[in-house]
């Protein structure tokens, strides 16, 4: 007669903890996608605050998804909080690794908060890390996901961000300059070869002109030839990368047309 009562509690208490997981799943899906429609409308007032905004809606989700398995798992089995007691007070070695174990996670929780709020870099930004021309695409609890121009994901532990040098080229000033250097022979006309680079900058449809941009100067007299620099303006890092690439091969053409040697 004890069997089959025992049998018929465990499986009410089974119940009553899968009702509270199914309820703490609706929970988190409600509030997730309200407080995702909330914090979407808040980033298009104030789009710099949208690394913060995902970082806080995450959190909140997380929170609310342990306070909701934690209190399915207390009401349906009372008698575990009794034995998780138990356990802290007598594994206190075991309570140790795990805690050692968790340092990392708790470190790199920090470091996104504080990524989020301080933000070196927000989602959408282009920045040089590691040798990698990257965009950063999200910014999640554990870790940050960086897009590389050759469409590679890097996940990044949140915390290596604490101290590491990184290069922004969006913030504040997105724009970059954009310098082209070209050989020509001692032979060659200097003012025309000059004249002809900047020429090619104006008419590129990326060049944002500025007050003495573009100009070619004289760099240095080297063994094989006389060595120019051209220097323009671009929006943005990746237009300033193919700005580059083109004005080459346009000065190649237009010094080949007006016999410009380049040694």
């Amino acid at each position: 007669m004890i069997g089959p009562l025992l049998g018929e509690a465990f499986f009410q208490s089974l119940a009553v903890f899968i009702t509270g997981l199914a309820v703490t799943f609706i929970i988190v899906y409600l509030v997730n996608r309200a407080l995702a429609k909330y914090f979407h409308r808040l980033a298009v007032r104030v789009p710099h605050l949208l690394t913060t905004y995902a970082f806080l809606r995450r959190l909140a989700v997380s929170i609310i998804a342990l306070i909701g398995v934690m209190a399915a798992t207390f009401t349906a089995f009372p008698e575990a909080q009794g034995a998780v007691a138990s356990i802290f007070v007598a594994a206190g070695f075991t309570s140790i690794v795990i805690g050692l174990a968790a340092q990392s996670s708790l470190s790199n929780i920090i470091s996104g908060m504080l990524v989020s709020l301080s933000q070196p870099f927000r989602i959408g930004d282009a920045i040089y890390f590691r040798n990698d021309f990257c965009f950063v695409e999200d910014v999640k609890l554990m870790h940050t996901v960086l897009r590389t121009w050759d469409n590679r994901r890097l996940m990044v532990p949140n915390s290596v961000f604490q101290n590491e040098i990184i290069i922004n080229y969006s913030v504040e000033d997105p724009t970059m300059l954009v310098p082209v250097y070209v050989q020509v022979s001692y032979e060659s006309d200097l003012e025309k070869a000059m004249q002809i680079m900047v020429e090619v900058a104006r008419r590129h449809p990326d060049c944002l002109p500025a007050k003495n941009i573009p100009n070619a100067v004289v760099m240095e007299f080297q063994d094989s030839g006389i060595l120019l620099r051209l220097l323009s303006r671009a929006k943005d890092q990746p237009t300033a990368w193919k700005m580059a690439r083109d004005l080459l091969l346009e000065i190649k053409k237009e010094f080949d047309r007006h016999g410009i040697e380049i040694p």
